[in-house]
């Protein structure tokens, strides 16, 4: 016993204190079993906590930056050292007079040509001396003497909008790098005469393959296009949130789509913002067309996000969809209003598409200009279609759409009814989640022989299978083998509401070597460089201690400020307006007692006769609308809807409506504001079965139920 109680010393106590328990004969018997149990489990306990995981992980997050920084340094020394030992005194004395040659060849003056013919001299005395030149067009034409293979590669960025004019560089590269996109804007040959370009083309071009392709519109990219087999689509993108991107891959990328890979707080800004100017009117023609109500209405959002504190050091950029003057009209106001220091501060340009090809905003603001007044025509073009693609594509952050148009004002093959279309009901870029399949799944990991059969696609084991059911049964929306690169994926991403992701990897206990180990990683440090957070779960740990395992999961969701799909987070509403989105029992009670009392029912036709309405509620300005409780805001709606055909309306016209039951007049950021508000209580209305809301033509809403009364 003596020696017993050196290593199981709790074992010894209990023997001794109940030495004549029959249920130790039992016990015992089993006794090898259990201490073999115990042994590994011992041994397992120290395996895993052997090392601290976490701060291995920051550390190693260290050293990559600390080496990161290091090659940056390494990599300018190297660069600067190369250019100086190739700068001898003679390129020297010829690139000092390049520089000043080049400044004579500005303007119109007597001896332009003159001094650029000096540039050219002197550029091709010192250009071995420079690894890299990096100029526009027209600066390569007046700096370099035509003669074949004068550079050895001449990279052309924004391709696609270059036109004939680029040709020349073939003939001057050795090896030519054409970097565009075909869906983008392209050269437009405004006021040519087709019939001369055709004449030219048939008399100098006739032993040209492909002599068709040497038209006016043809840009240099789709030039490359037609002539080089070795193109490489970049899918990776890095610039929009994803719900705005979304717009480009459907119209344009949806044989190749975009993969979104920024990542982003839960305090982030509303991506998608739409703005009704139901006033707005078109005046004016062609390219001079201008719609002042709705130029306004964007100022001010202008004004106020210029004043909101969630927008400092945001840029901003003002798209007009139609014509050039409204993009004048909306400058001249925001001079007037916010002066030309703070539009210098924000970047803040107004123009058409082509303003921005190539560029980007965090905040860019549309306007579609067109209004029910006058004929509108349809945008169908693939010119249109580049123009709106360039236009949807430029915000970073958060993408603003003011219209004075509804669907039913536009074709239906209109790109502005597109456009329309996908802001009032933006595409999920959730591609695959548990959803209705979770069941089904639960019961496969459940009874399957995990020996025999395979985890159903898209999982590429049990273990994540297991893991992912485990996250699902807590609420979250899990996304298994999330795409990030091209033929790259994510075991699991856990996303909430508002889009936040985390990425979680399922490291099983098969060994793929150290080559797949190190290729994982670093895609992974890739994707951190984007923003992504990760998380990383053994398959050791996790059957050894589901629950204590996933501990650490559900508290680095809660650090990220991921919620899941039954929370229902405290969110920001419109600019200067702060609104729980807290749809308590007590509110759902309150709602109840401001139900109207109907009396009296035909069964047959199902019509209802009401008895006394209560006292309608009138206000005097907007502000009081937004102070209404949400009891009192229910009752108006209801109220609203007794009065229209078939006690419904069209959702969008919901909020004009109820604003007229109160005789309260408003527009901008503040009806924005109200028009949530009576959303959030609309659905509140939904959840209580009290109206409906459904697509028809459009979506709308309609009164089904009053007291245990059904329409």
């Amino acid at each position: 016993m003596d020696e017993l109680s050196k290593f199981a010393p709790i074992l010894v106590a209990e023997l001794s204190a109940e030495p004549t328990n029959q249920g130790w004969e039992v016990r015992l018997k089993q006794f090898e079993d259990a201490w073999a149990w115990a042994r590994a489990n011992s041994w397992l306990r120290d395996f895993l906590n052997k090392e601290d995981l976490p701060s291995l992980e920051r550390r190693l997050k260290q050293i990559d930056n600390s080496i990161q920084t290091k090659l940056e340094e390494l990599s300018a020394i190297c660069a600067w050292k190369f250019c100086f030992s190739r700068l001898g005194n003679h390129q020297r004395q010829h690139l000092i007079g390049w520089q000043r040659e080049n400044k004579g060849t500005k303007g119109k003056g007597k001896y332009v040509h003159t001094h650029r013919r000096n540039a050219q001299a002197h550029f091709k005395e010192c250009r071995d001396a420079v690894p890299a030149w990096i100029m526009p067009l027209h600066r390569v034409y007046e700096t370099v003497a035509p003669s074949p293979g004068t550079f050895d590669v001449i990279i052309v960025d924004e391709a696609s909008q270059c036109g004939p004019e680029a040709l020349p560089l073939t003939y001057l590269a050795k090896r030519l790098l054409v970097v565009g996109d075909e869906h983008q804007i392209s050269p437009e040959a405004v006021g040519v005469e087709r019939s001369q370009i055709h004449r030219l083309m048939e008399e100098k071009l006739s032993d040209f393959e492909q002599a068709g392709s040497f038209d006016v519109e043809n840009s240099l990219f789709a030039h490359g296009k037609l002539r080089f087999n070795n193109r490489i689509v970049l899918r990776e993108h890095f610039r929009c949130m994803p719900e705005i991107i979304r717009f480009s891959n459907d119209l344009c990328y949806h044989a190749t789509p975009l993969i979104p890979l920024r990542q982003f707080s839960s305090q982030r800004l509303e991506p998608l913002k739409r703005v009704h100017v139901t006033n707005g009117y078109r005046e004016g023609s062609e390219s001079r067309v201008i719609n002042r109500p709705e130029a306004e209405s964007l100022v001010d959002a202008v004004v106020q996000c210029c004043n909101d504190e969630r927008y400092d050091e945001k840029t901003m950029g003002v798209i007009i969809l139609q014509g050039d003057a409204q993009a004048a009209l909306i400058e001249n106001m925001l001079l007037e209003q916010l002066g030309a220091e703070e539009m210098e501060q924000r970047r803040l340009i107004c123009g058409d598409p082509y303003s921005f090809q190539g560029d980007e905003r965090h905040i860019i603001f549309l306007s579609m200009v067109a209004a029910p007044n006058e004929r509108i025509g349809a945008f169908t073009k693939p010119t249109d279609q580049r123009r709106f693609n360039v236009a949807a594509s430029r915000a970073q952050d958060q993408m603003w759409l003011f219209h004075s148009v509804t669907l039913n004002d536009l074709s239906k093959d209109c790109l502005r009814r597109r456009l329309l279309e996908y802001f009032l009901n933006p595409t999920s870029i959730i591609t695959k989640a548990l959803g209705t399949e979770a069941e089904e799944l639960r019961r496969l990991a459940q009874t399957v022989n995990r020996q025999i059969e395979k985890p159903p696609a898209p999982y590429d084991s049990w273990f994540e299978v297991d893991v992912a059911l485990h996250i699902a049964s807590k609420g979250y929306r899990v996304i298994p083998q999330y795409p990030v690169l091209e033929n790259k994926r994510i075991d699991l991403v856990i996303e909430d509401v508002k889009g936040q992701q985390l990425a979680v990897e399922c490291d099983g206990d098969h060994w793929h070597g150290a080559e797949q180990y190190e290729k994982d990683m670093e895609r992974q440090r890739m994707l951190e460089r984007c923003g992504w957070n990760f998380h990383r779960i053994r398959e050791c740990a996790y059957y050894a201690n589901p629950n204590e395992t996933m501990d650490a999961l559900w508290q680095e969701l809660y650090r990220h400020g991921i919620h899941s799909i039954s929370e229902t987070p405290v969110k920001n509403t419109s600019i200067g307006t702060k609104e729980s989105n807290d749809d308590s029992p007590k509110k759902v009670q309150e709602i109840r007692e401001a139900q109207f009392s109907y009396q009296g029912r035909d069964d047959r036709k199902q019509t209802a006769q009401k008895s006394e309405s209560p006292k309608t509620i009138t206000l005097d300005n907007i502000q009081d609308a937004l102070a209404l409780k949400r009891a009192q805001l229910s009752q108006v709606i209801i109220e609203t809807l007794k009065t229209r055909p078939n006690y419904s309306c069209v959702k969008d016209a919901l909020t004009g409506l109820v604003l007229k039951q109160l005789g309260v007049i408003s527009r901008g950021m503040p009806r924005e504001a109200f028009n949530r508000k009576v959303n959030q209580t609309l659905n509140l209305l939904k959840s209580e079965s009290i109206v409906e809301i459904y697509k028809s033509k459009n979506v709308r809403v309609r009164l089904i139920k009053l007291d245990n009364y059904l329409f």
